[in-house]
């Protein structure tokens, strides 16, 4: 009988500690999240997304320079409206931690196709440029975001992303050829 009164009171004790064990984490994990700093921590009067077929004929490695809107004449854009904006927060600041288990390779084009630019009148305060081909990310400020979070963004926001040039250029210039026949 004394046996099997040690028992129970040994499984019950592992049992409770293990109990303890995973509300700490739980815990320690909701302080790390709360901890992390808003990357938007700047003024700005407007968000723009914009995805282009021919990066280069705008994109030097500069955007430190004046905007100039000439330049975009292949690109299909999207101001962010304030849900936009705080969800893109969210993603910039590390807080999104969707399924990461792919691992990128990175190589050496950098033909950043896609890109985010915070705009104070009319000047860019902070940009963000994304190569899904090369999997880099170039910005004005480092961000804690990852590349599945910057595609699943993208997305959402009707600027999709292909790993495909031949896809990409496909799938814009039919939206350009739709969006000037309106």
């Amino acid at each position: 009988m004394k046996r099997i009164i040690i028992i129970l009171t040994l499984s019950l004790l592992l049992i409770g500690c293990k109990k303890d064990q995973s509300i700490t984490e739980v815990n320690s994990n909701v302080t790390k999240n709360k901890n992390r700093k808003d990357y938007i921590d700047f003024k700005y009067d407007k968000v723009v997304a914009f995805a282009s077929v021919h990066p280069m004929d705008y994109f030097d490695g500069d955007f430190d320079k004046e905007l100039d809107v000439k330049k975009f004449k292949d690109t299909i854009s999207r101001k962010l409206d304030l849900n936009q904006i705080k969800k893109l927060n969210y993603i910039l600041s590390g807080n999104q931690d969707d399924d990461l288990s792919e691992p990128a390779v990175s190589a050496d084009c950098f033909y950043p196709r896609h890109n985010i630019i915070f705009l104070k009148e009319e000047k860019i305060v902070n940009y963000i440029s994304v190569c899904f081909e090369c999997n880099q990310i170039k910005s004005s400020k480092p961000t804690s975001a990852k590349m599945q979070n910057f595609a699943g963004f993208f997305n959402s926001i009707n600027l999709k992303m292909f790993y495909s040039p031949i896809e990409h250029k496909e799938y814009y210039d039919s939206l350009k050829l739709v969006n000037n026949k309106n």
